[in-house]
């Protein structure tokens, strides 16, 4: 069976982005290293040339550390756009391009700086008898004379990837955004539509409540503040003596319907506020810069009761009724003031909020600031006093650290509103951002005036973008690569090249918005980072470029469970009483690679032994769960078994076959490949025939097992139809099965077991 996880296929090789040909990943070694820039050997623009030559090896290497917006060198005229910065790439070509206009005797400043020819702070960085320093002479023989080339290689080298049709896109959107099946109707109108019915029915997806469900996990991988979910872990962190209510479900009779929900919801209300303030701000449409400008914190009637505000609900026992309110005293700026997002990244009186200050900058200004220095640094030689201060290697990060670490003064470790008697710390550097300081009449909103700094920043706008596209692909946007020793690394140059132009162009679009998030999701579900599944007449080089694109990636657990819950109706649960064991913390959850935003902080992305055979034991059990009870309903209200009936058998009792019943047996197997893995297979198709071949074999080995005394046939208690998965009431007689009567019950558990294990299944795709 060619599809079984873990079969004659490596379940690794479905992996990859794109099987497309021999040399995508690191087998080419040096060779494919090299050769992968063959598909732009015609022509190597200049921005090209730049990038693969000279801003991974020495702008990033050798000079960012200093020459950033915040480094010993931020006063020059020579100041880079950090990596990971969209569009980074041409803003320091054009940079490196105004530098190489000066010179002296002829000779560029470009060159003569890093070989500490002129006057150079940071020393001799490139030797002239090095290969950077050649790199730097093409470049400068490149701005003299500039190359152009008459087409885009990276436009055309997409323009051979295959991609999802947009019905197929729609499905698999769906799935991911809502953790629904499109409808017959919506396919339809996808189909003759185009573009425009597509991006309607998104924005039709996109106001779902799922699609909100979907936006906290997104987010909440980012933020980790689900981690106070349970118990007293919420409530606990706030200060008693401020909110005297905040444990006050404790005191409710036990037996009402107040207590009970109180004690099951209080908590969680508290703990979830910074995750239902992103969704509030994108359910209302509003531009995304309001999740750290919002002069408010949303409260729902346990979370209200728990803050001590006075707000009306109507239904003041619905924790998803959720509304604005202010804490007296409290100048709120959205997630940058939520008690939960405080509490989360705490400082210390060492630390002085330099933590939240990385933090911060990591989700909301999408740099890494542990990245800016190009080396560890060796504190046995700081001699220097105040080193933060004076010291290169550690003003070049603490110089964008520090400004908005002291806008965060006012809020202590436990994240309370207490401003600090005195100011600031005088050894630090002012409060502020980047080269502005807080107003002094600002000091106590400090974090108000830092939000509106961070929101102005294009910075911002790339980190939502970079959010909602990990959701979408599976992966953050790669950075451009700096060891140019390493295999692959001309192809992965490339790469990134193409990679970073599409997110600038839906970094602008989404500035364009009016920063409206929902505008980002149909141009990346519409894009080739979303749709790729393969490609056609690459050579071994371009097929490396396009490595990276692919989007088959191992679903989350969450994601695999609202999957099974769009094809099935049901999750990986025995009864709706039990644990769902994909997402229960003391079942498969962590095993198969989730997280609980406390100690599991990371997703396991590559699948391991322990979660193949989760798959596998997913398939099996499903297949259990779902068969008979799908027998067991009226024909038109079946999502499985619409073609066929339980007693449809294909061989009668003297071996011949029964031609009525293979062909209703046959249509069925051609549903189910499309409901469980969307694949659209014309009659006849071998696909199929093997999947009836798995359907009688295991018929028949049924069959003989009976007549032999070796098999019952009573199915296993799981199997049966007895009861409503649901409410766990008993069945009427007439819809019961509990039995095999005609041995096709497991024959079709078969079927259903080899497609639900199949890769495909498991995978984004």
């Amino acid at each position: 069976m060619r599809r079984r996880w873990g079969g004659r296929q490596d379940v690794r090789v479905f992996a990859m982005a794109l099987a497309v040909a021999a040399g995508c990943g690191d087998s080419g070694g040096d060779d494919a290293a090299e050769g992968a820039s063959g598909a732009s050997t015609d022509c190597v623009s200049d921005l090209a040339f730049f990038q693969r030559e000279v801003s991974g090896p020495i702008t990033e290497k050798k000079c960012f550390a200093c020459h950033n917006a915040q480094g010993s060198a931020r006063n020059s005229k020579f100041v880079l756009a950090p990596p990971g910065q969209t569009d980074y790439l041409r803003l320091n070509f054009e940079k490196l391009k105004d530098i190489a206009s000066y010179e002296k005797d002829g000779v560029s400043i470009l060159l003569l700086k890093p070989t500490a020819e002129v006057a150079h702070g940071g020393g001799e960085q490139i030797a002239r008898d090095s290969d950077d320093f050649a790199a730097l002479e093409g470049l400068i023989a490149r701005f003299k004379q500039p190359v152009t080339c008459n087409s885009d290689p990276g436009a055309g080298l997409l323009a051979k990837v295959r991609q999802l049709d947009l019905p197929a896109t729609l499905r698999r959107a769906g799935l991911q955004l809502v953790g629904k099946l499109p409808t017959s109707a919506e396919l339809e109108q996808v189909s003759q539509g185009g573009v425009p019915a597509f991006d309607t029915v998104l924005e039709a997806y996109m106001a779902d409540e799922a699609f909100y469900a979907a936006l906290q996990v997104w987010f909440n991988d980012q933020l980790l503040t689900n981690k106070y979910l349970g118990g007293d872990n919420a409530t606990n962190l706030l200060d008693e003596e401020r909110y005297p209510n905040r444990r006050y479900y404790r005191d409710l009779p036990e037996d009402s319907e107040e207590g009970r929900l109180a004690r099951r919801y209080a908590n969680d209300s508290v703990a979830r506020e910074p995750l239902a303030l992103i969704t509030h701000v994108v359910r209302e449409n509003r531009s995304f810069q309001e999740i750290l400008t919002a002069d408010y914190i949303l409260v729902n009637p346990f979370s209200a009761r728990v803050y001590g505000v006075d707000v009306a609900f109507e239904n003041p026992l619905d924790p998803n009724e959720w509304r604005e309110a202010k804490l007296p005293g409290y100048p709120h700026a959205g997630l940058l003031t939520s008690p939960m997002f405080l509490n989360r990244y705490p400082t210390t009186d060492t630390n002085v909020n330099r933590h939240r200050s990385r933090i911060v900058q990591k989700l909301f200004l999408a740099t890494d600031v542990l990245k800016l220095a190009d080396r560890p640094v060796d504190p046995t030689k700081i001699k220097d006093h105040n080193p933060t201060m004076n010291n290169p290697e550690c003003s070049v990060c603490h110089a964008k650290v520090d400004p908005i670490a002291g806008a965060f003064m006012n809020w202590d470790a436990q994240g309370r509103y207490d401003p600090r008697e005195g100011g600031w710390i005088e050894s630090m550097r002012p409060p502020g951002y980047g080269e502005q300081t807080v107003p002094a009449d600002e000091w106590p909103r400090s974090t108000q005036w830092l939000a509106k700094q961070i929101v102005a920043d294009r910075l911002f706008a790339v980190s939502a973008v970079s959010a909602v596209y990990q959701g979408l692909v599976g992966r953050p946007p790669l950075e451009n690569p700096t060891d140019d020793t390493a295999p692959g690394y001309a192809a992965l140059v490339e790469f990134v090249a193409l990679e970073q132009a599409f997110l600038g162009e839906v970094t602008d679009a989404f500035i364009a918005s009016g920063y409206k998030l929902k505008s980002i999701v149909p141009l990346i579900v519409r894009s080739p980072f979303f749709r790729a599944y393969g490609a056609q007449d690459l050579t071994e080089d371009e097929a490396a470029i396009l490595g990276p694109l692919g989007t088959m990636k191992l679903l989350t657990p969450e994601q695999l469970d609202a999957k099974l819950k769009a094809v099935f109706g049901i999750p990986w649960q025995r009864a709706a009483s039990e644990p769902n064991q994909l997402l229960a913390r003391d079942q498969y959850l962590f095993f198969y690679g989730g997280i609980d935003s406390d100690q599991v902080t990371r997703r396991i992305t590559e699948p391991n032994g322990i979660m193949a055979n989760i798959g596998l034991r997913l398939a099996n059990e499903m297949a259990c769960l779902v068969t008979a009870q799908d027998f067991s309903k009226p024909l038109e209200d079946r999502s499985l078994f619409p073609h066929v009936d339980f007693g449809y058998a294909p061989e009668d009792p003297n071996g011949f076959e029964v031609p009525e019943a293979v062909d209703s047996i046959k249509k069925n197997i051609r549903y189910l490949h499309f409901r469980i893995l969307g694949e659209v297979l014309p009659p006849g198709d071998p696909e199929i025939d093997r999947t009836y071949q798995l359907f009688v074999e295991t018929w028949r080995e049924i069959q003989a097992g009976a007549r032999n005394h070796q098999l019952s046939l009573d199915l296993p208690g799981l199997c049966q139809a007895r009861r409503d998965w649901e409410t766990g009431e008993d069945y009427p007689s007439e819809r019961l099965i509990e039995k095999d009567t005609r041995f096709t019950i497991r024959a079709w558990m078969a079927v259903i077991a080899y497609l639900t294990a199949d890769w495909r299944f498991l995978y984004q795709q």
